[in-house]
């Protein structure tokens, strides 16, 4: 069994390139952070985590008030490859890098 945590997030460009995002991260499905207001040159220190075996897809969305979601990137996490990354997501024209841990 290994753990998934979210660390950090960084905004450099929104999905409409003006105003604000509301990100969701989801991990095996269920949502993991959510915030209401993220622009560009925002950093948020994230805490959250959860536990999890062989390998999970992690999506990061922006949800639109007209009920759609936007793809801001995906990414997979696998329990064999514990330590610290930073992935680049740059979906619909946004530019997002999001740190997290693998503890095994």
């Amino acid at each position: 069994m290994a753990t998934f945590q979210l660390l950090w997030l960084k905004c450099h460009e929104t999905t409409d390139g003006f105003g604000a995002d509301q990100v969701n991260i989801f991990f095996r499905g269920e949502l993991l952070f959510y915030d209401g207001d993220m622009g560009e040159g925002d950093e948020w220190d994230l805490n959250d985590s959860r536990e999890f075996t062989g390998s999970e897809k992690v999506w990061v969305k922006e949800s639109d008030s007209e009920g759609s979601d936007e793809l801001i990137g995906s990414f997979w996490v696998n329990d064999d490859s514990p330590g610290e990354q930073v992935v680049t997501l740059t979906g619909d024209d946004s530019h997002y890098d999001l740190r997290y841990r693998v503890v095994g």
